[in-house]
């Protein structure tokens, strides 16, 4: 994606370690949302059913497209396209809100940081 849209890939995951920092990731994606810079920025999750997600959102000149990319041991490869029409941060739950053409996606810190150890 990144190759394709000639864009920078930035990581935004937050470390198992440090779950505390994941409503400043969220509202750094936001920040980007709002006022770049452009970019892919990639958020990892995995937890203990190894469920493996990946939360790319690209940010272009244009454009903004959330990409969901998911994988476990018992299912196929699933991944969903939504281009951001507006975004929000909501401080007090803590979530980043995406108005989509598809409806509202909601990221809370649980579906950004890594469950399990």
């Amino acid at each position: 994606m990144a190759d394709e849209a000639g864009l920078e890939i930035i990581d935004v995951s937050v470390p198992f370690e440090r779950l505390s920092q994941a409503p400043t990731q969220l509202k750094a994606v936001h920040r980007a949302l709002k006022t770049g810079p452009s970019g892919v920025y990639v958020m990892r999750y995995a937890d203990d059913t190894l469920r493996q997600t990946l939360h790319v959102f690209v940010i272009g000149e244009s454009k903004q497209v959330y990409v969901k990319l998911s994988t476990s041991p018992d299912e196929n490869f699933t991944q969903e396209n939504h281009d951001i029409d507006a975004a929000r941060y909501e401080e007090k739950a803590q979530s980043l809100i995406l108005d989509t053409s598809t409806g509202v996606v909601r990221l809370a810190p649980q579906d950004v940081t890594p469950a399990g150890a």
